[in-house]
């Protein structure tokens, strides 16, 4: 049977966390938490973190981690789990640069935080949430920028962080909800009416980019899909903008003809989840993500980072 292989990789990394002052109050203060605050929840965060490297585990991390975040983490833990190899404690150097905690008159809380890796050369721009009072704060988005990526300065006022309705889009081309539709959308026909209005940013290229190299493939139909999450979480910027933290789910469709079989290499975390390949017919299934900045003005929504990762497949009959 002649296999087809495919050249895509990924690199998934688990992120740091810090948080606000705990008052255990409804109502959040201007002030956020002091610096032994946040170290003393950062380290507990990494004492869970290794503790699910040594047991080759994602379980802890439902205690410090949700949503899309703990799947994506919990995909690169099957990964390794399913390659016999293990993951590197987390032991790098990081500073937290920046904590701002918006004003809320109920729960859920939520807050802003950008931790720096100089080892690797980013910055993860991270939201840690909390259900109610007697819940621990988790991290539930983390994309990741280059360290030289600008970040826009977020508007505060009397010392919080201004948040935006994610329905919203006074000042701006469109509001934070329609612009992660409208993202998905491009990402999943490039030539749809709404390619127009949103920037043709580096991430967008590279899932063209791969997706484009897998509809080359001869005896392989390939599909990729895209969908975008509700919004939650949206600062405003100093420019009358927004930062919209954007979650998008990628699906993969392989139909692939009679005697052949589609493979990836060893050690990739495709590989991983569909070790035999795909004969017949196989999805696979992505969590991005996404930062997402929209202008003040009219200027064009644009990806500043992105995290994401494989979080689960499927393989459908093999045909002989």
């Amino acid at each position: 049977m002649r296999k087809l292989a495919l050249a895509l990789a990924g690199s998934l990394v688990l992120a740091a966390c810090a948080v606000p002052h705990d008052r255990g109050a409804v109502k959040v203060e201007k002030e956020s938490a002091g610096q032994a605050e946040v170290t003393a929840v950062f380290d507990r965060y990494r004492k869970v973190r290794n503790t699910a490297i040594e047991l080759l585990d994602a379980k802890p991390l439902s205690t410090v981690e949700s949503g899309a975040v703990l799947a994506i983490d919990s995909g690169s833990f099957e990964v390794s789990q399913r390659l016999a190899k293990t993951q590197k404690e987390d032991t790098a150097a990081v500073e937290v640069t920046d904590v701002l905690t918006p004003r809320f008159t109920k729960y859920p809380l939520w807050f802003y935080a950008v931790v720096r890796e100089q080892s690797v050369g980013v910055n993860r721009v991270q939201i840690f949430e909390r259900q109610s009072s007697v819940d621990p704060w988790l991290l539930t988005a983390t994309p990741e920028t280059l360290a030289e990526t600008q970040l826009p300065e977020i508007r505060t006022q009397g010392g919080a962080a201004l948040t935006v309705s994610p329905a919203d889009g006074r000042g701006m081309a469109m509001s934070p909800k329609e612009a992660a539709t409208a993202y998905a959308k491009v990402l999943s026909t490039p030539d749809s009416a709404e390619a127009g209005k949103i920037a043709d940013d580096s991430f967008i290229k590279q899932m063209r980019s791969a997706a484009e190299t897998n509809s080359g493939l001869k005896g392989v139909g390939f599909q990729q899909s895209w969908g975008a999450n509700d919004v939650k979480y949206v600062l405003r910027t100093s420019d009358g903008g927004a930062l919209a933290f954007v979650t998008l789910l990628r699906l993969d469709t392989y139909v692939v003809q009679p005697g052949l079989t589609v493979t990836w290499p060893e050690g990739t975390p495709q590989q991983a989840f569909l070790s035999s390949g795909i004969s017949g017919s196989g999805k696979l299934r992505y969590y991005h993500q996404v930062l997402l900045y929209i202008p003040g003005g009219n200027g064009k929504p644009r990806a500043l980072g992105q995290y994401g990762g494989v979080v689960s497949a499927d393989s459908g009959l093999t045909q002989e």
